[in-house]
């Protein structure tokens, strides 16, 4: 079998964890690492296609649906597959998973073209706020602001706003005091899970911008938390991260990564055995 373990171009040091990994598969898989928007890679000669770590993807979000249709209509099976990335590649499905009862970081959704004005922030008394497209990763085009700030931010993301959907939210202090939490999940079953934290006076997590990631131990309940969002929003997938944080003991869902998240390897000791497994 020979897959393609999905890249981009222009993350340093990306392509060679990638070829590292495609050396681990078993014998009878043959995977080449593949930057998803090279013209020159001939689709056709895959049997399946591995979404791993497309981390720009949103920066070009028409490229990016095209080249989903062509691998479609070529009919190579993908993980996750085409339709669960299509969906979930807009964080408006947040709107669609709280309709059936998941509890997540309270949001206001904002379609293109109708950002008016904040004065949901004066009405819900949220002193502090974040805002950031609903199509976006590593926090592209996202903004802390404070309400005295909400002028200035609102004609900039006016502006935004006129190609893009976007989110609003309170900013949430439990990120800066507990840290923000990601489950692991491979083939439906619970592999690990680790706690990120920003810098200090910071509300970014990644480690780009000098977030600091440990390994977590969750409890049965939030395991079982974690599990009911995925099933939730689709079965049967290969990988999932359910990113959210603690209020009151309650888990609220910020994210659910199931396209190209970081997949924390070294924080797990057996956890890329259990990808690799699932996968196979």
């Amino acid at each position: 079998m020979k897959i393609g373990l999905l890249t981009c171009a222009n993350w340093p040091g990306l392509k060679e964890k990638e070829l590292a990994l495609a050396k681990e598969f078993s014998p009878s898989i043959k995977a080449d690492v593949l930057v998803w928007n090279n013209p020159t890679v001939l689709w056709q000669q895959y049997d399946c296609l591995i979404f791993r770590s497309i981390w720009d993807y949103f920066e070009y979000p028409a490229e990016f649906n095209l080249w989903l249709d062509h691998i479609e209509k070529l009919g190579i099976k993908t993980f996750n597959s085409i339709g669960v990335v299509r969906q979930n590649q807009h964080k408006f499905y947040l709107q669609s998973l709280q309709n059936q009862g998941i509890a997540i970081v309270p949001t206001v959704f904002i379609p293109q073209n109708s950002l008016k004005d904040f004065t949901i922030l004066q009405k819900n008394n949220w002193q502090k706020a974040v805002i950031k497209p609903a199509v976006s990763a590593g926090s592209y085009l996202t903004k802390l602001f404070t309400i005295s700030e909400a002028d200035t931010v609102l004609a900039e993301y006016q502006a935004i706003n006129q190609e893009r959907d976007l989110l609003l939210q309170p900013f949430m202090p439990e990120i800066q005091i507990q840290g923000e939490l990601s489950l692991l999940f491979f083939g439906g079953e619970f592999s690990h899970a680790v706690i990120k934290k920003p810098i200090k006076n910071d509300f970014r997590v990644q480690s780009q911008f000098g977030g600091q990631y440990q390994a977590y131990r969750p409890s049965d309940a939030l395991i079982k938390t974690a599990q009911h969002i995925i099933e939730t929003f689709a079965p049967n997938l290969l990988y999932a991260r359910v990113d959210g944080l603690l209020q009151n003991e309650q888990f609220l869902l910020m994210e659910l990564e199931l396209i190209e998240p970081d997949l924390y390897f070294e924080h797990a000791p057996h956890a890329k055995r259990r990808y690799l497994d699932a996968l196979e």
